[in-house]
């Protein structure tokens, strides 16, 4: 808790700045020496004779005489802070964390993608839900330039590369394949990259952009653009789709 404006006796300082003033006189001295200890005199007389909030430094002798000194918080990591609004600021600091840790029992809800080893694992992966609505802003973004908007594989890349061929994802061969499998398919760039990628997962010396080149499979890796969610969203337009 922060500390109460403080407020001291103006009498009592008084006395102690004609002490102050005594000592000075009865000892040899240079000027600016006596100059500081005058000024460290006045300033506690001041602080006394007025309203001094040692958080703030705000002091208030009259109405129309306020004014602001260093402010010395009683409370805080720091003893003595004169500029107030950094001491106070969020802290970001490891030793100062600007939130609470989460339990120790909690369970997160966020990480880093499982991939699953096998094509097979995927093709009996089920879908935990999707939002088909999503899933068309998502599509109409990232795929209707290859699929067209009618998902027949006919977009406007192919006036630039006749010989790419994306998938009709209207089509039986499409429609056959379960969602995991399309999932899988959209996660790891096409078909092909989907048989040829997932099995070697585990291999150390796999070189994934040299194995499956963009001559092999130019579609993208959409794990690496789209989260887990959206890639089921996107399933899940895709069936809301095929079935009309």
């Amino acid at each position: 808790m922060r500390s109460e404006p403080r407020k001291s006796s103006a009498a009592g300082s008084l006395r102690a700045l004609h002490l102050l003033i005594d000592k000075i006189r009865t000892r040899r001295m240079t000027g600016a020496a006596r100059v500081a200890l005058v000024s460290l005199g006045l300033f506690a007389l001041l602080a006394a004779m007025g309203c001094y909030n040692n958080n703030t430094g705000e002091t208030v002798i009259t109405q129309d005489i306020h004014f602001t000194l260093p402010a010395f918080p009683e409370t805080g990591s720091n003893k003595v802070q004169v500029f107030t609004e950094m001491h106070y600021q969020p802290s970001f600091r490891s030793q100062e964390g600007p939130r609470l840790d989460p339990p120790e029992s909690a369970v997160p809800i966020t990480g880093k993608e499982y991939l699953l080893r096998s094509v097979e694992e995927y093709q009996a992966l089920e879908s935990p839900g999707g939002d088909a609505k999503n899933g068309a802003a998502l599509f109409a973004v990232n795929c209707v330039v290859c699929h067209g908007d009618d998902m027949g594989g006919q977009g406007t890349v192919m006036a630039y590369g006749p010989n790419m061929a994306p998938a009709d994802l209207k089509g039986e061969i499409t429609a056959a394949r379960s969602d995991g499998e399309i999932y899988g398919i959209i996660s790891f760039g096409g078909n092909t990259g989907f048989t040829v990628r997932v099995p070697k997962l585990d291999d150390p010396t796999y070189d994934n952009d040299r194995c499956v080149g963009q001559a092999a499979c130019p579609m993208p890796e959409f794990r690496m653009l789209l989260t887990e969610q959206e890639r089921w969203d996107v399933v899940a337009y895709l069936r809301q789709q095929q079935s009309r």
